[in-house]
Order: structure tokens, then C-alpha cells, then sequence
């Protein structure tokens, strides 16, 4: 039965993505109150129930998806009968059809164990990221190509599972490092590894005629180094510049994005990223040489901004340094220039601050985009929070965008500073179950300058740190906070406030409008950034790029696509959404 609900589970949201990116929305027609036809060819057409978002998306009941000509629901058969629209070419999209299998896969698993909002609010964390159902967006975001079945009972972040890294010993000279100022790199790299265990370390290094004095120990991923480090770093293993001693340390467990890891032993402890090189969701996982060598100073930057702006401050809003962190490019691709860039992400690692380590005793923090989970008797988890908040539904809310939109609209408007601010990258503190702060993470790569960077911004940051990090125009970074957390995080929650509470998504986003207003009235932008009241708005497209691009090697990772404008529902107020 699973086998059949993944399926029909995969066409809803198909259906509502493509048409929010208007790959289906002519083929789509209205056909009673809440009811709904997709015509794809004469003899081919679905029915189902679903209100309209009001971000120009259907929110599709998958418990009502049928098709007319009353044959079983397949994605598979879907993604052919729809391949004229989505102008996949054969070669796309039997790629695409292989990785729909697996998020299939993993899909079934995760309908095997599912979890009430109850359950899900007694549990930390960690432990609810492995009950989340991963990307919202993306229409395949379980494709983990690469990983066998039993790759994934071992390392999915569903299945929890503790896991011991690798230790290996890599040549001192040979690696790219950083770290926090006033620390110490080789006692980060080895703060989770007991005296005794660095003394076994130690002894396997000798027994391999090597100076441990002379070497880095470092954690490598078991999957990383039976699957890419032992073919792509031969030449260094045969010569004893990277030698495998044993596994070591604490155990962990995967974040859902797969690379990040938590201490199980000690939730202060650091996180420890490390890649993963396989292709999920729109770029294979593995760690960008290009930020190493300044990732630190990069956090630090950060914090010093956080800790002396009052806005920051009032609103509680703290950040995760990365610590520590290096990376090794084999010597057979460095100077490779336009080698594809999941070549030179094959080993490194970054140690960054857990959120534990950030929050008050009375505090706990999620994930963002652990808010919009709506379970399988139609309950969302922001709306249980709510309830034991004690607060109305417009006073959290309130207290949820001058926590953490109107921080992250600060951070563009008065320092030019854009983070792609998804649902994994902001962490939400809570105390009593209301918004308290916001946590910020993950700096490599989804962090971008503006190029009207004001002086202020330029201060914290060393000319190093301002040639190695992107830059984008006003009117581009913006698109950073629209996107990455209005329409990827902030869509999703105020549909399932509507699915289990029925308050209407138009009233959520007066509330957000009238905050915005009010900070903008007060916080004349230092960047240039447009208003975020704007009429319209630019529709970024993610599902699209993969079908125009396909699965072939690229020197980059893959860059959105605009559709047509949005109308921005933070100032059109029409009520006719739900």
C-alpha cells in the first residue's frame, strides 16, 4: 500500500509545483468549488480537490488525486505523459525518472513510521529532522543517487542511525586550513576523540612508519572513503601522504541535509560537516574548496555584527561559527580550471558550534521548515505550538517575523548581506513554545554580498574575505530572503496554518506586510535593497532547471530560472485564497 500512497503522494506535489512554476497551469481548470481538472491530452486527465495558494500554487489533496481513465497512479507514468510540457528530453528524463525512484524509495520509509505533531513535539531537534519529508520545493528531493539500499538504512537521516567516522592521516603541507582565531586547529579537529583513543592513533601511525607530529588526524565519512577517496586519491595513499588508521570518536547522527552531523554523546559539542558526493536534490554534496580559507573569519564577521546591532540584539539573533574546517584537492584535477566542481569537494570537513550551545536553559530551537508538518489527521505543528504557546494565532505570528524576517531583512537592508535563508539554514528558538530568536548557519555558499556594500559591512570583513564571496545586485539579493524563505519556508507554514486551522493565508500576510511596513519606516535601507512591498515579484523556478539542464557534469552548481512575475501578497490583499 505504501508503494501506491508514495506515488500519489509524488503526482500532488508534482501537480502543485509545476503549476506554481507554470508548466501545467494552462492545462489546469477549475471545475466545481475546491475541484479541479489537469487535461493533459485527450484521453489523458486527473481530478482532485485543492485550494489556491496565494502564491500562485495549488495545494493538492493527494487523497483525493484520481485519474479519469481510472488506471493506478504512477509517477513514472506521469512524468511521461507530462514530458511535453516540461520539455524534459529522453536522456533528462529517464535520469529524472531513476532518481524518482529512489526518492520513491525512501519515500515508503518514511510512510512506514509516520509521526503525529504530538510525537514530534516531545522529541529534540535532531530527532525531528528524521521525521521531516526534506525539500518542499523540489519535486525529487530523496534522490541520493549514488547510495544503495543499504547505504541508506545506514546513513539516511530517516532512519537516525548513529554513525563512527573514519580517521585518516593526511600530510600537514598538503591541506588547505582554517580556524578560529586564538584556537588551536589540531585540538578542534580532535575534541572528540578520547585521550585514549588519540594514544591509539598515535600507535597506528608509528605502525604505519609515519610521524604523527608531521600529520593531520581527521574524520572521514565511511561511505566517502570506500566509495571516492580510495579511487580518486590513490596516488597520495600509495605514497603515505593519506594513511587510513582506524574509526574513532564520539558516534553522530545525520542532519537532514545529509553532510551535517550532531554529537550523540554531547549536544555541545561541535558539528562536524563532511562531504558526501552523491547527487541529491540539485547538486552532488561534497565541500567547496573555495570557502575553506576563510570560513572562520567569515562566521566571526557575522557574530560581530549580530552582537552590536540593536536590532540583533533585541530580537535575539545569534549565528554558528564555523570553527575550524580544511580541504585537499587532489593534484589530478586542481589545475583541471573547468574540471566539474564535484571533483574538487571530494574531502575536507568543517566544524561548526551546535545550536544547543546557543540556547538558554528554557529555550529549545527547530529547523524553520519543521513548521509547515501537517500530520496524517490533518494537524500542523506549527498550529500545536501555537496552542501551547497560550498566545493567539496572530500574536505568534507577530512574534515569529520580528524574530526572524525582520533580522534577516536587516541583514540586507543595513549591511548588504544576503543569506539563502531556507528552512534548514534558520533555526527558530522557542520559549514556552513562542518565537524567542533566531539562529543563522551555514555560511558556505549561501551567503552573497550586495554590490552597494555599505562601508559599515566592509569593516568587518578583511579584503580577503570580500574578494573570495559572491556578490549580486540590489534587485538580485533580495531574492535571497523572497525566495530562500518567504517562498520556500514561509509559503508552506502559512498553508498548513489554513489546513488544520483554516486561517486564511491572506490575513498571514497582512500581518507580515504591516511588520515589514512599520521596519522599513523606521530602517531607511544602507544597501539600496528594494521594498519588500513591492507589487510585484520575480517567480524563481527550481524544478525547471533540471529538466532544461539534465544530469550531465557541470563547472558550477546549478542556478535558478524566472518564470513570470508574482503578484506579492504582502501588499495584494484579494481574499480569494485560502
Amino acid at each position: 500500500m505504501t508503494w501506491e500512497i508514495a506515488n500519489r503522494n509524488l503526482i500532488a506535489k508534482a501537480i502543485s509545483e509545476l503549476f506554481y512554476e507554470e508548466i501545467l497551469s494552462d492545462k489546469v481548470k477549475q471545475v466545481g468549488e475546491n475541484t479541479f481538472t489537469l487535461d493533459i491530452s485527450g484521453e489523458v486527465s486527473y481530478y482532485f480537490r485543492a485550494f489556491k495558494g496565494i502564491w500562485g500554487d495549488l495545494v493538492v489533496r493527494p487523497d483525493t488525486l484520481r485519474r479519469c481513465d481510472g488506471l493506478k497512479l504512477e509517477a513514472a507514468l506521469f512524468f511521461k505523459e507530462t514530458q511535453y510540457l516540461t520539455k524534459m528530453s529522453d536522456i533528462t528524463l529517464a535520469n529524472f525518472i531513476e532518481e524518482m525512484q529512489r526518492t520513491l524509495y525512501s519515500d515508503q520509509i518514511m510512510l512506514q513510521k509516520p509521526a503525529s505533531v504530538n510525537e514530534l513535539y516531545q522529541i529534540d531537534s535532531l530527532d525531528i529532522e528524521s521525521r521531516l519529508n526534506g525539500h518542499p520545493k523540489l519535486i525529487l528531493n530523496k534522490g541520493r543517487i549514488g547510495w544503495s539500499p543499504c547505504d541508506l538504512s545506514a546513513y539516511a537521516p530517516e532512519n537516525a542511525r548513529e554513525t563512527q567516522f573514519l580517521r585518516i592521516a593526511i600530510m600537514k603541507n598538503l591541506l588547505t586550513i582554517n580556524c578560529q582565531q586564538h584556537k588551536s586547529f589540531e585540538n578542534i579537529i580532535t575534541a572528540d576523540l578520547a585521550e585514549s583513543e588519540i594514544g591509539y592513533l598515535q600507535y597506528l601511525c608509528k605502525k604505519n612508519n609515519i610521524d604523527y607530529h608531521s600529520y593531520y588526524i581527521v574524520p572521514v565519512h565511511v561511505w566517502q572513503w570506500e566509495h571516492k577517496i580510495q579511487f580518486f586519491f590513490q596516488k597520495d595513499i600509495n605514497c603515505n601522504n593519506i594513511v587510513l588508521l582506524d574509526r574513532a570518536g564520539d558516534r553522530y547522527k545525520p542532519h537532514v541535509s545529509i553532510r551535517t552531523f550532531s554529537n550523540c554523546r554531547n549536544r555541545l559539542a561541535f558539528d562536524i560537516k563532511l562531504p558526501i558526493s552523491i547527487l541529491n536534490t540539485s547538486c552532488v554534496r561534497g565541500i567547496p574548496a573555495r570557502y575553506i580559507s576563510i570560513a572562520s573569519e567569515i562566521s566571526e564577521g557575522i557574530e560581530s555584527i549580530l552582537s552590536q546591532d540593536a536590532v540583533f540584539v533585541t530580537a535575539n539573533t545569534d549565528c554558528l561559527k564555523d570553527v575550524a574546517a580544511f580541504s585537499y584537492v587532489s593534484s589530478d584535477y586542481i589545475d583541471i580550471k573547468s574540471a566539474p566542481y564535484r571533483y574538487k569537494e571530494l574531502l575536507g570537513a568543517i566544524w561548526r558550534e551546535s545550536s544547543s550551545s546557543k540556547l538558554d536553559g528554557d529555550e529549545r530551537c527547530l529547523m524553520t521548515g519543521s513548521l509547515s508538518y501537517v500530520d496524517q489527521d490533518g494537524k500542523s505543528f506549527i498550529g500545536l505550538l501555537i496552542e501551547k504557546s497560550k498566545l493567539s494565532i496572530e500574536q505568534w505570528l507577530e512574534h515569529y517575523f520580528n524574530k526572524v524576517v525582520l533580522p534577516l531583512y536587516h541583514l540586507q537592508s543595513r549591511y548588504g548581506i544576503g543569506l539563502v535563508a531556507h528552512g534548514q539554514n534558520t533555526l527558530l528558538k522557542l520559549k514556552n513554545n513562542a518565537p524567542s530568536g533566531l539562529i543563522i548557519k551555514d555560511f558556505q555558499g549561501d551567503l552573497r554580498l550586495n554590490q552597494n556594500l555599505p562601508p559599515v559591512t566592509r569593516k568587518k570583513f578583511s579584503e580577503k574575505v570580500l574578494n573570495r564571496l559572491d556578490y549580486l545586485p540590489s534587485g538580485h539579493i533580495i531574492y535571497d530572503l523572497i525566495t530562500g524563505h518567504f517562498v520556500s519556508v514561509l509559503r508552506f507554514i502559512s498553508q498548513s496554518l489554513y489546513i488544520s486551522h483554516r486561517f486564511k493565508e491572506v490575513h498571514f500576510y497582512q500581518l507580515l506586510g504591516s511588520v515589514i511596513a512599520e521596519y522599513e519606516k523606521n530602517y531607511p535601507t544602507q544597501a539600496d535593497v528594494p521594498s519588500l512591498l513591492t507589487p510585484n515579484l520575480q517567480r524563481v523556478l527550481l524544478n525547471k532547471v533540471r529538466f532544461e539542464i539534465g544530469y550531465q557534469d557541470s563547472v558550477q552548481r546549478p542556478k535558478p530560472l524566472l518564470g513570470n512575475p508574482l503578484e506579492n501578497p504582502l501588499v495584494n490583499k484579494e481574499s480569494a485564497y485560502g
